[in-house]
């Protein structure tokens, strides 16, 4: 499949929604991710991106080079960079509920001021990072292929990351979602199943 075709579905993603997102380089993460989050931003819809593996400044800094104005969205309330710190993983631990509540009322604050929906993405390599792969796992299975919450979102996953855990994993994740892009820099595969 050719990148066009990826950015394209990715412009195109609907409430409910559901994708992993499994890349080998940064590069290819920002341009999947900023042209999604880009799309829902111009279309009048509110974006929120957990930072995980880079900082929340380092995001910030290539959105701006990718071109999203990121001043004049955090100022309107439409775009939010989050530390995972302050969402996912909150003094050390995972609360699956609480997880998904602080999605639910991001949505209802979205809609209450008038954006017509909300897309999300998170860099999961922090519950790596914090030895946490069984509650990711059930985070991934509690949100389903189709999501509950009618928000959309992409769950970005670093592809050494998760193939050092073990294809088990691997397919635990692919269930979890209703769409896979796979985007392997260095044999230039880029794939959606």
């Amino acid at each position: 499949m050719e990148r066009s075709e990826v950015l394209k579905f990715v412009k195109n993603m609907k409430a409910t929604d559901h994708v992993i997102l499994l890349y080998a380089d940064h590069k290819d993460k920002h341009s999947v991710l900023f042209t999604y989050l880009k799309a829902g931003l111009e279309g009048g819809e509110a974006a929120a991106y957990v930072a995980g593996q880079e900082t929340p400044e380092q995001i910030k800094r290539a959105m701006r080079e990718f071109g999203i104005d990121v001043e004049r969205y955090e100022k309107n309330g439409a775009l939010r960079v989050i530390d995972y710190r302050d969402w996912y993983i909150i003094d050390g631990r995972f609360d699956v509920l609480k997880t998904i509540g602080l999605w639910k009322e991001l949505l209802d604050e979205s809609t209450a001021r008038g954006f017509k929906g909300l897309r999300v993405t998170g860099e999961m390599v922090c519950f790596f990072d914090n030895k946490m792969v069984k509650e990711l796992v059930e985070y991934e299975r509690a949100l389903h292929r189709t999501l509950d919450i009618p928000l959309t979102a992409i769950c970005a996953y670093d592809l050494d990351v998760v193939v050092k855990e073990g294809g088990e994993l691997l397919l635990d994740l692919l269930n979890a979602h209703s769409t896979a892009i796979i985007m392997e820099t260095d044999v230039g595969i880029v794939k959606m199943v």
